[in-house]
């Protein structure tokens, strides 16, 4: 694995949240059981005291330290620090560049059990770091403040103009990477469909099933379902049974019954690997938020994509819509899903109300992170230069209101700077995620005035997650 920069601070994001690790072993291999991960120490000495663990069948009370390797252990001299002498866990990220797996020790030569975090991910460190920035906690600072106040608020603006446009072209080109590997003749509207569906469902899927939406999306051939002029419900089966959902699922209605009967139609013919169930988070996630209601939605996106021209749609509401964002909301408001979903958010799981399968944050989420740059590719290769500007207009003037992102709200405050637009918005996204966060304020405009006479070495040691 390659090893990322990765501070102590954010290793400790990862192990205060439970959820971001399972499985724990030594390098010795015994099983470990966090009962208590311990309260953080800002102060000298371990990073946690009053933990309390299992490892093998005896329990420990003590600390615990954390480090981004083994070798850290010995190159911090906590050996020679009494301070350390009640550590119970060395928890690492990563193993000894050496390859040497010895248990560090304390003065008085005990061992002590370590836990390589890497090696018991519940999802990729990506995802996982994502999540972390995107949820800062309230000792969270940039490394410019706050002497980046003083510099001029036309700098300012004028750098954030640059660095939202910076982040429409990254977007562009995360989309475009995707469709050429899809094929090289994307001239065929069918592939622009295809990446259209795959990353919907991603933005469909949160943090928590991002990964598997991916996954089940990737598995869909537009143009073999095409062909096969599917009913809604014949797309529900495919997408439920690729899933996993319906293997051994033991409650029965109708609408399951129809499930399962057009699944063993199908899947003969498709010839597709089934995910396993178990792939799919619920855990700590509203029922509105489920992942079987995001795959109903999924169902009802590829109808409407393979059967009621829903690129073409997106497209003209781009080039000629006279409020572009409420037409595009009214739109995915209008895509049709079964019935079955509006009264229930998992299978046998009724509820009283009718469910929103979609919200309006969902909705803007799916027009910033994938309308956006692929219309705006598209009107690049397609050389629509009408509809380039269109976009681009929508881009720098749409209004946005106080954002619900907590990274932005930090953002304003510290870099004094009012999110009025989209563009705005996500200025502010790119300046934090590619500049703050890397430490790149030498790169940055706003890093070269504040730190002009000073050595820009790696203030990402100052922003604590």
């Amino acid at each position: 694995m390659k090893k990322l920069g990765l501070n102590e601070d954010f290793i400790c994001r990862i192990w205060e949240d439970e959820s971001n690790y399972k499985g724990l072993t030594t390098c010795n291999g015994e099983d470990i059981v966090i009962i208590d991960p311990g309260t953080r120490n800002y102060d000298a000495g371990p990073d946690y005291k009053d933990a309390k663990v299992r490892i093998g069948d005896i329990v420990y009370s003590g600390s615990i330290e954390i480090h981004r390797s083994v070798d850290d252990w010995y190159l911090h001299n906590h050996k020679g620090d009494n301070k350390y002498n009640n550590v119970i866990l060395h928890v690492v990220f990563y193993g000894s560049d050496s390859g040497d797996t010895e248990s560090p020790k304390v003065k008085r030569s005990r061992s002590i059990p370590t836990v390589i975090l890497s090696e018991h991910l519940t999802r990729s460190v990506h995802e996982i770091w994502k999540d972390i920035i995107n949820n800062p906690s309230p000792a969270f600072k940039l490394p410019c403040f706050p002497d980046n106040l003083s510099v001029d608020h036309s700098v300012k603006k004028e750098w954030l103009a640059k660095l939202s446009f910076e982040r429409l072209i990254f977007k562009t080109g995360r989309l475009k990477s995707h469709i050429e590997e899809i094929s090289l003749d994307i001239k065929k509207k069918i592939y622009w469909e295809q990446i259209l569906f795959l990353f919907i469902c991603e933005a469909l899927g949160y943090s928590k099933n991002k990964e598997q939406f991916l996954k089940l999306s990737g598995k869909i051939d537009l143009i073999k379902f095409k062909k096969k002029n599917l009913s809604l419900i014949e797309i529900d089966s495919v997408l439920f049974g690729l899933a996993g959902f319906l293997y051994d699922l033991r409650y029965q209605d109708n609408y399951i019954y129809k499930l399962k009967t057009n699944w063993q139609k199908l899947k003969t013919d498709l010839n597709i690997e089934i995910m396993d169930r178990s792939e799919w988070n619920f855990f700590r996630l509203r029922p509105p938020n489920f992942p079987t209601l995001r795959i109903a939605f999924s169902s009802g996106l590829l109808h409407d994509i393979l059967y009621n021209e829903l690129l073409k749609d997106i497209i003209n509401i781009f080039e000629n819509g006279t409020n572009v964002k409420k037409e595009l909301m009214h739109r995915f408001n209008d895509i049709h899903i079964s019935e079955y979903w509006k009264k229930h958010y998992n299978f046998g799981k009724v509820t009283a109300n009718e469910i929103n399968i979609i919200g309006k944050e969902r909705i803007t989420d799916i027009i910033v992170n994938v309308l956006l740059p692929l219309t705006y590719l598209y009107s690049e290769f397609f050389e629509k230069i009408n509809l380039k500007n269109r976009i681009e207009y929508f881009y720098k003037k749409e209004k946005q209101k106080s954002s619900s992102n907590e990274v932005i709200r930090v953002m304003e405050k510290q870099i004094d700077i009012r999110v009025n637009t989209l563009s705005d918005e996500q200025a502010l996204m790119q300046l934090h995620n590619f500049y703050c966060v890397k430490g790149r304020c030498s790169d940055c405009e706003i890093g070269k005035i504040v730190f002009s006479n000073e050595k820009v070495n790696e203030p990402l040691r100052i922003i604590l997650y």
